[in-house]
């Protein structure tokens, strides 16, 4: 009996525990501060996408021809970027956002917006997640943004609708968010 009152006591995902302590509830991060971090986020993966887009945006750009009949007056535009280009300028545009997250939160658990709010993403078990984890979220965050023409609405209703708060990229990668 006695080896059994040196066991610490336990809870339910989320909760943490202490000798000395009585069980505090985690500080599951909604809606409002995350909406705010990935703004942050997406700002920040615009700039980059753009800075390394911008030598084939301007290449193709070169492309274009303008052809003016002087007799009607009419003008005719023709060109513009190759296959080539717009595949790279696409490819670019997918990778720089999945790198960014995938990188940022398998490393160290939180992108830069969120390292600006003070919120992280751990496993449900208060581990630090890992690269897949970290993918997983990532690549589910298309998902998320439905419907586009609000971003992230679905993502919204999802975290509402769950205690842990949690968007489906969370629910499949087993993580959830929380302040530091």
């Amino acid at each position: 009996m006695a080896d059994q009152e040196n066991i610490p006591p336990s809870g339910p995902p989320g909760y943490e525990t202490s000798r000395y302590a009585p069980r505090q509830r985690t500080s599951y991060q909604g809606v409002g501060i995350r909406f705010v971090a990935i703004l942050i986020d997406w700002i920040i993966v615009g700039i980059i996408t753009s800075v390394i887009n911008l030598p084939l945006t301007v290449r193709g750009a070169t492309n274009y021809v303008v052809n003016v009949n002087n007799a009607t007056g009419q003008v005719a535009i023709s060109g513009g970027p190759s296959a080539a280009v717009l595949g790279w300028l696409g490819f670019i545009s997918l990778a720089v956002p999945f790198l960014y997250f995938t990188l940022l939160q398998g490393r160290y658990g939180q992108s830069v917006g969120m390292m600006a709010l003070k919120i992280k993403v751990v496993s449900e078990d208060g581990s630090p997640i890992d690269y897949g984890a970290a993918a997983i979220r990532t690549v589910l965050m298309v998902i998320d943004a439905i419907p586009y023409f609000i971003p992230f609405l679905l993502g919204a209703i999802l975290i509402w609708s769950s205690d842990q708060k949690q968007r489906l990229g969370d629910r499949i990668a087993h993580t959830i968010v929380i302040k530091v």
